[in-house]
């Protein structure tokens, strides 16, 4: 559990700054790239991917070892329905956010979202922000986010330096 929440709070942490990290890493302002001890540390352009398919506008996407640590992590914008149909496991720990797009208010969440979890399939409904902890090598999807009446951040976040969603060519 605490290998679970330390991860939970490294990946919250880099998406926060992530996301506020418009310029990235510049040497004062110049573009150009950062030379100093720790400027390798700040990462932006090399994790902005654009997902047309599924999601709106630019997310932050880390799952090929960007980050250069044990964790990966996607940070998406949702503003309409999206269906993830293959159950699937992973050998780490993952957990998946769904945050209240309102940036002054994180509650103010607009969508339902379903998720089904387990061998058995147990269907479990989301109606607020919520963070699902799902345990290595249990069985989870679909994931259904049928409803999306304000946009909301959809935060993925993997205990392990790389990962590929089934199905998925863009991971």
């Amino acid at each position: 559990m605490k290998k679970l929440m330390t991860g939970l709070m490294l990946g919250l942490f880099f998406a926060g700054l992530l996301a506020w990290s418009v310029a990235g890493a510049s040497s004062q302002g110049t573009g150009k790239a950062d030379q100093s001890k720790y400027g390798k540390y700040i990462l932006s352009k090399d994790i902005y991917r654009v997902i047309p398919e599924e999601y709106t506008g630019t997310s932050l996407l880390s799952h090929n070892n960007e980050l250069k640590a044990n964790v990966s992590l996607g940070y998406h914008c949702v503003t309409k329905p999206i269906l993830f149909k293959e159950t699937h496991s992973h050998p780490n720990e993952e957990i998946l956010c769904f945050i209240g797009g309102n940036p002054r208010d994180i509650t103010d969440f607009g969508a339902e979202v379903e998720i089904e979890m387990g061998a058995e399939h147990e269907k479990h409904r989301i109606t607020q922000s919520s963070c699902v902890s799902i345990p290595a090598n249990l069985l989870h999807c679909p994931l259904n986010i049928k409803k999306v009446t304000k946009p909301i951040v959809f935060l993925e976040i993997s205990l392990a330096s790389t990962y590929k969603a089934p199905g998925s060519s863009y991971r």
